[in-house]
């Protein structure tokens, strides 16, 4: 593949990061694009169960119309069980999927991963990528019984 492909998530210990495949500093990013990337990331895009039932996350407020009804829906949301992904498309010219994780080295609450691929893709490709660019990332999932499923708002 060669669009980039990020990975934002625990990286085998606590603490969130953005890095490129192998874990490095993300190529052609500069810190500052980095920085507002990983801002709006961090848990923003993950499914949450609101509290009328459907799905919804935190970073889509411009999807609805009255703001007012996201925040009473997002009030008392809860994370949805690990492994269940949103698919989201130009989040800063990449598709994105995230899911709540804590198979990444930390077990705490509110532990997410995103796989972020530059340009317009599918839920296959993504998980293609993520294989590729990022097999330890399944092979955490996988070692503790949680697999990717793909949810729908």
């Amino acid at each position: 593949m060669s669009a980039r492909c990020l990975y934002f998530g625990c990286w085998n210990q606590p603490g969130h990061r953005l890095v490129g495949p192998g874990g490095g500093r993300p190529d052609g990013l500069t810190h500052s694009e980095a920085w507002d990337l990983s801002c709006k990331l961090d848990g923003g895009f993950a499914p949450r169960s609101g509290r009328s039932g459907k799905l919804c996350w935190q970073q889509m407020a411009p999807e609805w119309e009255d703001d007012r009804k996201l925040g009473w829906e997002l009030r008392d949301s809860g994370e949805c069980p690990q492994g269940q992904f949103l698919l989201h498309h130009g989040v800063h010219g990449y598709t994105l999927i995230q899911w709540w994780d804590r198979c990444q080295g930390d077990t705490r609450g509110a532990c997410n991963s995103s796989i972020l691929l530059e340009g317009d893709h599918t839920s296959e490709e993504m998980l293609a990528a993520l294989r590729e660019h990022f097999p330890h990332v399944l092979a955490n999932l996988e070692r503790a019984g949680v697999a990717l499923v793909e949810v729908t708002p």
